[in-house]
């Protein structure tokens, strides 16, 4: 079933230098944890009360496999579900629940399946409890601000929209104009949600891409003419790819099969601005990239894992509060040979965990997942400007500093040797005294309580400009307005919680300034890492 590398891709080919898309590399330690209990592929990953878990997927032999697991105290425990999910879709819903559903009805990837289950984290038991109102492989879902949740997308089979009723029941919405799997799905700031995918229920190429909408009509996005959206062979969870302020980023390809990232807010498609291009190549041959965006939104950052035929693996890092954005591409030793995909979960302390590695150039690949578990670390403030020997850049300045020595002098090499170190970016002009205005309002009267404060309402009651209180912001905190004033929220929804532990979260998302519970939500795990019932959970 796997469509995102065909066979001419896996091919070794001669490495673009990386200093030429001006890219630093950097080698990044992969630590190996402990194996998992079963080998498995085609698993939802995702975190639920504070704990790695991985659920269903196809065990040695392409055999379904009804079970889960948890990572805690350096170990895996094994849970027993309810049905096999291999293929399937996860949702972790804002009741600290996890919603799992579909996936392929028989060994070997064959025929679909309607199969729902709950799944409580806190007491690690999995309930079975109804059916999907269309049976479903390859699908993907979204929590809606109603508690509802969205389903669509489906892999050999009719596709279509439905809706989860957050109890029991699943019902059609609508009919689609293009049927997909694994498709994009993004909340919109008027409650509706964008459907996106690049490929049909069978893995082909969609001409004319539109995107469609679970209330309005679907539309055409100019940016599809140019650039698809980049295809997976792994369950999609929209919410990873959500970096705050109703935006979405989103890798996309061109004919000539080079990757660029989209920032999607709400309705507008565009390429996000950077100063520099992805790297398609290293020194040890063609990168096949084959995950979405994992966003990091404690350190600003999002990820996108690719692969080459030697078994390294590539983090490309996404530097997005920087603007323009840049990129840093982490790469490990090689893990296994040949080419090898992973199914990611990005921790709450930032770092990418890899779970059950499949050598994909290995024939009948999908009869041979793996146990084995790695974990990146990629948090560290330090990763992200460090460099490692191999990168070309700095064997670059290191070859100029010896030329210089040779040629100068030890003197002069010693007076010109700054010559040599990477130039800092120009510092930003920081207003210390509007700054200090800002935060003296946002304490004494708290404006961010209201969920209609904009940044013009914030430079009209300081006497400033928008772009001059915004410059000011970003520059003093290095974080952009939205994030600015939702920190503020958080605090205060912190506090709420702390001071009234039996209050509703309806109350606290409320009373802290948020537009609606599903924002709440997203900003508020952001932040913490911790959804508020989870946060709540471990302060009672």
């Amino acid at each position: 079933m796997l469509g995102l590398l065909p066979t001419s891709s896996v091919q070794a080919q001669e490495a673009v230098p990386t200093e030429q898309a001006g890219c630093p590399i950097v080698r990044v330690e992969a630590e190996r944890l402990s194996d998992l209990n079963i080998p498995r592929s085609g698993h939802s990953a995702f975190i639920a009360n504070g704990e790695v878990t991985l659920v269903g997927g196809h065990t040695s032999g392409f055999v379904l496999t009804p079970t889960a697991e948890y990572f805690k105290d350096g170990k895996w425990h094994q849970l027993q579900t309810v049905y096999a999910h291999d293929g399937g879709f996860s949702v972790a819903l804002k009741s600290g629940k996890v919603l799992l559903a579909g996936g392929f009805k028989d060994n070997l990837g064959i025929s679909q399946s309607h199969e729902v289950e709950m799944y409580d984290p806190t007491t690690h038991h999995f309930d079975g409890f109804g059916c999907l109102d269309q049976k479903r492989a390859s699908a993907a879902a979204i929590e809606l601000d109603s508690g509802k949740v969205l389903i669509t997308g489906n892999w050999y089979a009719d596709d279509g929209m439905e809706c989860f009723d957050g109890q029991t029941s699943f019902s059609h919405v609508k009919a689609i104009r293009q049927p997909r799997y694994l498709p994009h799905l993004f909340h919109t700031s008027d409650g509706d949600v964008l459907v996106v995918g690049g490929y049909d229920t069978k893995g082909q190429p969609i001409d004319s891409l539109i995107v469609e909408r679970m209330k309005g009509e679907p539309f055409h996005a100019p940016l599809f003419d140019t650039w698809r959206p980049l295809q997976y062979d792994l369950a999609v969870h929209s919410d990873d790819s959500f970096i705050g302020d109703n935006t979405y980023l989103m890798p996309v390809q061109d004919k000539d099969g080079q990757m660029a990232i989209t920032e999607v807010r709400d309705t507008v498609f565009s390429l996000l601005v950077t100063d520099q291009t992805i790297p398609m190549a290293s020194q040890w041959g063609k990168i096949s990239y084959y995950t979405p965006v994992y966003a990091d939104s404690l350190h600003h950052r999002g990820y996108v894992m690719g692969c080459d035929s030697t078994g390294r693996q590539y983090a490309l890092c996404i530097d997005y509060a920087k603007r323009p954005a840049q990129f840093v591409l982490f790469y490990t030793d090689p893990l296994t040979d040949g080419i090898t995909i992973t199914i990611p979960v990005m921790t709450e302390e930032g770092d990418l965990m890899l779970t059950g590695i499949k050598q994909v150039t290995k024939p009948n690949f999908n009869f041979y997942p793996s146990a084995q578990v790695w974990l990146l670390h990629l948090s560290t403030d330090d990763q992200a400007t460090s460099a490692s020997g191999n990168d070309y850049w700095l064997w670059a300045l290191l070859a100029l500093a010896a030329i210089a020595f040779i040629l100068m002098g030890i003197m002069l090499w010693k007076r010109r040797s700054s010559t040599f170190e990477p130039q800092s970016e120009p510092q930003p002009v920081i207003d210390d005294e509007l700054m200090q205005r800002v935060v003296q309002l946002m304490e004494q009267e708290k404006p961010y309580l209201s969920s209609e404060l904009k940044v013009s309402d914030l430079a009209d009651r300081l006497g400033v400009n928008s772009r001059t209180l915004s410059d000011c912001i970003r520059n003093s905190t290095g974080s952009t307005f939205a994030n600015f004033i939702n920190a503020y929220r958080i605090d205060h929804a912190k506090q709420l919680m702390r001071q009234q532990p039996d209050i509703k979260i309806s109350e606290v998302f409320l009373s802290s300034g948020f537009a609606n519970e599903t924002t709440f939500f997203r900003i508020f795990k952001a932040v913490t890492g911790m959804t508020p019932n989870e946060w709540k959970a471990k302060i009672d």
